[in-house]
């Protein structure tokens, strides 16, 4: 039995893992197109950067491991085609690996700006190598601009800021973070930075970036006009779903899949940033990047390419650190969502709760407060309905609330 991982990041990382654990005579090959180890991506735009670690303290596993494990590895060696007939997977050094199942683990890569605005360079940052880039450049002093005000754009702008830069931030939305967050957590954030002495353009438009003196890049919006020495853009990611749909496969922005992570070929499966996936819990696809995801989903998925029958059903959890501040998200704020308040947003710690017409808490927003995370979980996990003003009530422990809800 063969098992080919398409994408050897976190999620191919961890299906490679659990694989050999499932069917321990199996052959497997984990197939990537950068050239390190699997390696962790949350620290590239924090640790990496301030406290200048090395690309090894990065990696998942060592070299040893995959030795140890029998996993064998082509790194540097992108996918370029999926011959289902065959069940082979082509290579482009003109390596042809054949299948019995095969995973697409592919991931995402960061979205560019239109080419026409691309005159200067521009940096982005998504793998270990765009990091380490942006890390040579910074400098104590240096004007950046940062066109994009989400979580990547944010915590590249924390960390710049800590280093002694100087930045501007360049939104196209009214408010930061505004896909995934409630404007309470938007406000909270801008007066953050703003502490630290970032500046915000919202609903910025970008009309032109044109190269200024000393290799400078001058970047005109619609209202102001901005002279940078280092121009850096986070303006959200795309999943590379190149290879499944030229091999025919169902992509509906991401490769989709079903909860079990079987694509629309019962011998290729798909796990990851890169998969729209059905959520049981949520009655909808989605697609979600998030290293819980990439993790939880990826072992799910590798446990069923060995012959089992899950389905993977959990909330997605995502979360940022920005400066001293540490923001994590359970599931998602929905429109019809009841928010509540624990605590004072214009402190440093507070926690918002959504809550669905039955009262029953369907997400959760901790802000200095990720002690609260566990306790709301299983709260979620007991279809509990807490009256709100006990969950408002940041003198009531949430702990006491849940015994009370088992208890009833």
């Amino acid at each position: 039995m063969r098992f080919v991982i398409v994408g050897a990041g976190p999620a191919g990382m961890r299906a490679a893992e659990v694989l050999r654990i499932q069917a321990p005579e199996a052959e497997i090959v984990l197939v990537g197109d950068e050239p390190h180890l699997p390696y962790q991506r949350p620290p590239l735009s924090k640790a990496f950067i301030t406290e200048r670690l090395s690309s090894e303290a990065l990696y998942l596993k060592p070299e040893s491991f995959f030795t140890e494990q029998r996993i064998a590895l082509k790194l540097g060696a992108a996918a370029t085609r999926i011959d289902r007939a065959a069940k082979a997977v082509e290579l482009a050094d003109g390596t042809r690996l054949a299948y019995d199942k095969l995973l697409l683990a592919t991931g995402c890569r960061g979205r560019k700006l239109p080419p026409a605005l691309e005159s200067m360079p521009i940096y982005y940052l998504r793998s270990l190598s765009d990091a380490d880039r942006i890390r040579g450049a910074l400098a104590p002093g240096i004007e950046i601009v940062m066109i994009g005000g989400g979580f990547i754009g944010l915590e590249i702008a924390a960390s710049a800021t800590k280093l002694g830069a100087q930045v501007t931030v360049l939104e196209a939305a009214p408010r930061l973070m505004s896909r995934a967050m409630p404007g309470v957590i938007s406000d909270f954030v801008r007066r953050l930075h703003e502490k630290h002495g970032v500046r915000f353009e919202f609903e910025a438009r970008v009309k032109r970036i044109e190269p200024g003196e000393s290799g400078r890049a001058i970047v005109t919006s619609e209202r102001a006009t901005y002279s940078a020495a280092l121009l850096i853009a986070g303006i959200g990611a795309e999943p590379n779903t190149e290879l499944a749909e030229a091999a025919g496969l169902s992509v509906e922005d991401g490769i989709r899949v079903d909860p079990f992570g079987r694509t629309s070929d019962p011998d290729i499966f798909a796990a990851g940033d890169a998969t729209r996936h059905d959520n049981p819990l949520l009655g909808r696809p989605i697609r979600v990047e998030s290293w819980q995801v990439a993790l939880n989903q990826a072992a799910v998925v590798a446990r069923n390419m060995a012959g089992a029958n899950e389905r993977y059903s959990e909330l997605p959890w995502l979360w940022t650190d920005q400066y001293d501040c540490n923001i994590q998200m359970l599931g998602f704020f929905e429109p019809e969502l009841e928010m509540v308040l624990r605590g004072d947003p214009m402190s440093h710690a507070f926690t918002v709760l959504g809550l669905d017409p039955a009262g029953r808490i369907a997400s959760a927003i901790t802000v200095n407060t990720g002690r609260d995370m566990s306790v709301i979980r299983r709260l979620v996990a007991s279809n509990a309905s807490p009256a709100k003003d006990a969950l408002a009530d940041p003198g009531r422990k949430l702990a006491d609330l849940l015994k009370a809800a088992r208890g009833a």
